[in-house]
């Protein structure tokens, strides 16, 4: 697995943002736009966990799922388990 996707019909930007903040060890580095963030920017929030960099996208701007992945890298880490663990248990 180098990233997941999860549903977001009932899960805005701000909380997603939310989610990945409180899993333990994260460090926000960005986060969704205030105003019409989903207008302005496909990839809305920048996070680290334990030194690897990962981000939240909603591909093209408009989709029904956030992509949750490593930047640049991809790739399998111990550190996405323990993201994507955190998603499903919120």
């Amino acid at each position: 697995m180098h990233a997941f996707e999860i549903n977001n019909i009932n899960l805005g930007r701000q909380r997603a943002a939310s989610i990945a903040g409180n899993i333990p060890g994260v460090v926000l580095h960005r986060l969704p736009k205030r105003f019409l963030s989903w207008f302005r920017e496909e990839c809305f929030c920048e996070f680290e966990l334990n030194g690897v960099m990962f981000q939240i996208d909603e591909p093209y701007g408009d989709n029904s799922r956030y992509w949750i992945g490593q930047i640049e890298t991809g790739g399998w880490s111990k550190e996405l388990e323990t993201i994507e663990s955190g998603f499903r248990n919120a």
